[in-house]
């Protein structure tokens, strides 16, 4: 009988002798299984505990391929994909995990991971990824800088060299950057990657929803409380900046946040310190802050709804990211990843995108920008039924962009029906623009957060998986 270990002579005899992999896993039974397995089978293998000592080895020698864990003591396997230096001979990383998630996953693969497989894994199915990736280096290539560093971002070449060259500018320093665009455009992606190109990418990074957090909540969430400081502050609480201090801190939609709140953060900006609410000890402070709004801000200070001399003080660097209509060049790019992702993630072989699909999804507004498209494609991928995807297989009829009418079998439907269907359709494609903030969705679309509750209830009672759709949007 076969062992589950042993390759099939074809597989075997594809193994590229000269080819030299690190296994890396502070388990050192897994460590041995898998170096064991590839010496076996040709490779040359080494091993390390933890992402120190792989460094140490990367350093010793060259390796063509690292399969690392992702969570260990010490350096972890991300913070040593990060730490790796992007040259040529940088070898090829998979993640191996016993704690995958879809976040962690997508991750991994933005930060420059050919691969992530989840524990318990077959070493046969493992290996095969192996010698796929060692068979296609090109494919962990990811846009890269002028720094060499590989990006997170996705686009069209021409039109992401210039952003990397001005992300490369302003990282060595600690300066702000306030960067905007509507709501579905990757401005969070951007932060990150500003934050990874920085000297302070192994530091933390830590992101604050600002509209998810109550208005008279938000000094003692972002800079904590003291005990006894207002009711309910049984023990002393460190804030975000707290935790953020010597790395990034990003205020997303800082456009709404509270003036109390802004007059504080001017404060913080200007000298650099802070202290707890209800406190007297000032906290230094060493960090960089980043915001972001999909306000047009000039509207938003002009209605006394946010301090002028804080926008000035965030804005030394303005970075606007357009709308994916104005930058359609993108598209085939971000579509052809968005495929290629969820197709690994739903275990389902390449489906590749006819000329007319793509077409159609050319012609297309896309007023929710790359998250629109993004939810389309992972639709189309679970939805595939050949061994492609056409036009029909994205179901572009159900998309709310502006100009798009219920489809023809809704024609013969009641209008009382049909309304209320795209009434449906309005709130669950709101709440998936917001990430499933309540509050902003009900602002949105001028209805009390009460009336959206009630919604939402009728459409459980219909059979609509809303606490599932809630749960996708809040990622």
């Amino acid at each position: 009988m076969k062992s589950r270990l042993d390759l099939p002579a074809a597989a075997s005899d594809h193994a590229q002798r000269s080819r030299k992999l690190l296994v890396v896993d502070d388990h050192a039974s897994i460590r041995e299984l898998l170096a064991t397995w590839a010496r076996n089978h040709g490779y040359e293998a080494g091993t390390a505990a933890d992402g120190v000592e792989a460094l140490a080895a990367l350093e010793r020698d060259r390796y063509d391929l690292v399969i690392s864990d992702v969570r260990m003591p010490g350096l972890g396997g991300m913070d040593l994909l990060r730490r790796m230096p992007r040259t040529p001979a940088m070898p090829a990383v998979v993640f191996i995990t016993a704690f995958g998630t879809v976040d962690e996953a997508v991750t991994a693969l933005h930060a420059g991971a050919i691969d992530y497989v989840t524990k318990p894994f077959n070493v046969e199915e493992l290996f095969a990824r192996v010698e796929s990736a060692l068979a296609t280096p090109a494919a962990r290539v990811a846009p890269e800088s002028a720094s060499g560093r590989a990006g997170l971002l996705v686009g069209a070449p021409e039109n992401l060299r210039g952003l990397y060259g001005l992300l490369d500018q302003v990282a060595p320093s600690r300066c702000t950057v306030f960067i905007s665009g509507p709501s579905g455009v990757g401005k969070e992606l951007v932060a990150t990657e500003l934050h990874l190109r920085s000297n302070r990418a192994s530091k933390p990074f830590v992101r604050v929803n600002c509209p998810a957090i109550p208005r008279e909540l938000q000094e003692s969430e972002l800079f904590g409380h003291e005990k006894g400081a207002f009711t309910g502050a049984n023990r002393r609480r460190e804030g975000k900046f707290f935790h953020a201090n010597g790395g990034t801190i990003l205020l997303d939609e800082i456009s709404e946040t509270s003036l109390a709140f802004q007059s504080k953060l001017l404060r913080v900006l200007q000298e650099r310190e802070y202290e707890r609410v209800g406190g007297n000890d000032t906290i230094r402070l060493d960090l960089r802050l980043i915001a972001t709004s999909n306000r047009n801000m000039a509207d938003v200070v002009a209605q006394g709804k946010f301090r002028e001399d804080l926008f000035y003080r965030l804005n030394v660097v303005p970075i606007e990211v357009q709308p994916l209509a104005r930058r359609r060049d993108d598209i085939p790019y971000l579509v052809e990843y968005f495929v290629r992702r969820f197709c690994e993630e739903n275990a389902r072989p390449p489906l590749p995108v006819t000329d007319a699909a793509m077409a159609a999804l050319l012609d297309r507004p896309w007023s929710g920008n790359v998250r629109q498209l993004q939810n389309v494609c992972e639709r189309a991928v679970v939805l595939a039924r050949g061994a492609g995807l056409d036009r029909d297989d994205f179901l572009l009829h159900l998309e709310i962009d502006g100009r798009v009418t219920a489809p023809a079998a809704a024609t013969t439907e009641s209008s009382e029906k049909t309304v209320a269907g795209m009434e449906r359709q309005l709130i669950l494609c709101m709440l998936r623009e917001t990430r499933a903030n309540r509050t902003e969705a009900a602002r949105r679309l001028g209805i009390s957060v009460r009336t959206l509750r009630n919604k939402l209830n009728e459409y459980r009672a219909l059979g609509v998986d809303v606490d599932g759709l809630l749960a996708h949007a809040a990622q």
